[in-house]
């Protein structure tokens, strides 16, 4: 039991050690455009649907490729040397179940040439192009297939044609191993913030919540991480306990760090539901 409680405490003084020597990595946070959830009754008729990647998302300002928090990825120079000078936005991609391959390559200071070979840079806008998503989307086409890099490609859009056939879709896709559907407002300029031009659909919710306290475990968990105290939008707060490993009971997550969780619906008290940790969010 005290070498569990040593490894814990151990745990959260190297966590801490870590963001003061990222500190000179960080850069202000690209604007970008966030998904609210999709809900029926829209008019899905004026969005385009695509596959949601279960991968990192990147962003390229002309000249460094950054996670949506600001911090600076540092990619071998080749995966960066086609890549133009104007802003592309994107997902580090490693194919289906292999977010842990994109954790684990992304955010190394000395890049694993091997371990890139394995991501690809999957585009889906281009944030200062002019147009609505329509022509942003028909020049960063245009351009992927001109550059013809292995590494790089873009996400493929199609028309939503009704509601029966997006959920059969999100069915084919979670059958295959897929995270879900993000569909686009085909007609929206490119706005950062929050808006309903960007949905994400799942075949469960899921939410981030940010890391404000730790409850010790007990039973199989004695000395070690019972679950993380996280307070979600509007200020609320639950423990996250259900989902977490072994691994992430002895080092957790570090205060101020934002999780994802899923849940199923809401309390009564305004709660998630039956949530359950996913993952510490990398970017």
């Amino acid at each position: 039991m005290h070498c569990k409680l040593t490894l814990l405490a151990t745990s959260l003084l190297m966590f801490e050690g870590a963001n003061a020597t990222d500190i000179d990595e960080i850069t202000l946070p690209p604007q970008v455009v966030l998904a609210e959830s999709f809900e029926l009754g829209i008019d899905i008729t004026q969005y385009w649907q695509s596959e949601k990647l279960d991968g990192i998302r990147a962003f390229w300002d002309g000249t460094q490729l950054k996670t949506r928090s600001g911090k600076l990825i540092h990619a071998p120079t080749w995966f960066t040397r086609a890549l133009p000078n104007m802003k592309m936005e994107g997902e580090l991609w490693a194919g289906r179940g292999n977010f842990h391959v994109v954790q684990q390559t992304v955010l190394d200071r000395k890049p694993i040439d091997a371990a890139w070979r394995e991501i690809k840079f999957m585009l889906f806008d281009l944030p200062e192009t002019a147009g609505d998503f329509r022509q942003r989307y028909s020049v960063l086409s245009d351009w992927v297939n001109r550059v013809s890099e292995p590494h790089i490609g873009y996400i493929k859009h199609v028309a939503t044609t009704s509601q029966a056939q997006l959920f059969t879709d999100l069915d084919e896709v979670h059958q295959n191993g897929g995270e879900g559907l993000m569909l686009r407002k085909f007609d929206s300029e490119y706005t950062a913030g929050r808006s309903h031009d960007l949905l994400k659909l799942k075949h469960h919710q899921d939410d981030e919540a940010v890391v404000i306290g730790y409850k010790t475990g007990n039973g199989k968990y004695a000395g070690m991480l019972g679950s993380l105290l996280v307070q979600w939008r509007d200020g609320k707060q639950f423990y996250l306990g259900s989902g977490l490993s072994d691994s992430q009971r002895i080092q957790p997550p570090p205060i101020g760090s934002v999780v994802t969780f899923r849940y199923n619906g809401l309390t009564s008290s305004g709660l998630p539901r039956f949530a359950r940790f996913e993952r510490f969010r990398v970017d």
